[in-house]
C-alpha cells in the first residue's frame, strides 16, 4: 500500500507542477517507501544472527558436556588407579567404578566444533582431545604390561601427570568456549 502511494506521488510530481508542498510530500513518501521496505529486511537478518548464536551457544553447552564426562572418567579412573591400589595391604576404599564414555561421544564433539567453533574453541578442542588419547594410550600400556608380566610391574604413578594434563587442557577448552560466548555476546549489544 505505501509503494503503490509512493508511485502515485510519484506519478503525480512527474507533472510540471513545482510546488513544494507536493514534493516535499513526494519526497516523504519515498523516503517511508524505502524504510517500510528496508527494515524488515534488517530486523530478519538482525534475528537471524540472534538465533545463530543462541543455537551455537546451546551447542557449546553440549560440547562442553561431552567433554565434562569424559573429564570425569579420567579423573575417577585415576583415582582409581591410585587411590584404592595397594600391595600391602587390603583396602575398603570403593571404586568410583565410572564408565568410560563412548568413544562415539567424539563424533558429536568433532562435529559440534567443525560446524560451530572459532579457529581457538578448534584448536584448544585438539588439545584436549590429544590429552585424553595420551591418557587412554597410558591405560593401553597398562593393560599390556598386567598381561604380559603381572599387574605388579604396572606404576600407576604413571598417570598423574596425564590426568594433570587432560585437567588443564579442558580448563583450557571451558575458558576459550566461555570467552567466545562473551564476546558474541557483546556483538550481539553493539
Amino acid at each position: 500500500m505505501i509503494h503503490a502511494l509512493a508511485l502515485v506521488v510519484a506519478v503525480d510530481t512527474s507533472s510540471e507542477s513545482s510546488d513544494p508542498l507536493t514534493l516535499a510530500l513526494a519526497s516523504s513518501a519515498l523516503i517511508v517507501s524505502l524504510l517500510a521496505a528496508i527494515l524488515p529486511a534488517v530486523s530478519g537478518f538482525q534475528q537471524r544472527l540472534r538465533d545463530d548464536r543462541a543455537t551455537r551457544g546451546v551447542m557449546f553447552l553440549e560440547l562442553m558436556e561431552l567433554i565434562e564426562r569424559h573429564g570425569l572418567w579420567v579423573v575417577d579412573r585415576t583415582y582409581d588407579l591410585q587411590e584404592t591400589h595397594h600391595e600391602d595391604f587390603y583396602t575398603a576404599m570403593p571404586h568410583r567404578r565410572t564408565e568410560m564414555p563412548d568413544r562415539t561421544v567424539r563424533v558429536r564433539a568433532r562435529a559440534i566444533v567443525s560446524a560451530y567453533a572459532s579457529a581457538s574453541v578448534a584448536s584448544s578442542y585438539l588439545a584436549w582431545e590429544c590429552a585424553l588419547e595420551a591418557f587412554e594410550q597410558k591405560l593401553d600400556e597398562f593393560a599390556f604390561i598386567a598381561q604380559e608380566s603381572g599387574p605388579q610391574d604396572v606404576d600407576t604413578r604413571e598417570t598423574l601427570p596425564l590426568r594433570a594434563a587432560e585437567v588443564s587442557a579442558r580448563r583450557t577448552l571451558a575458558d576459550v568456549v566461555n570467552r567466545q560466548l562473551v564476546r558474541e555476546r557483546r556483538w550481539r549489544r553493539a
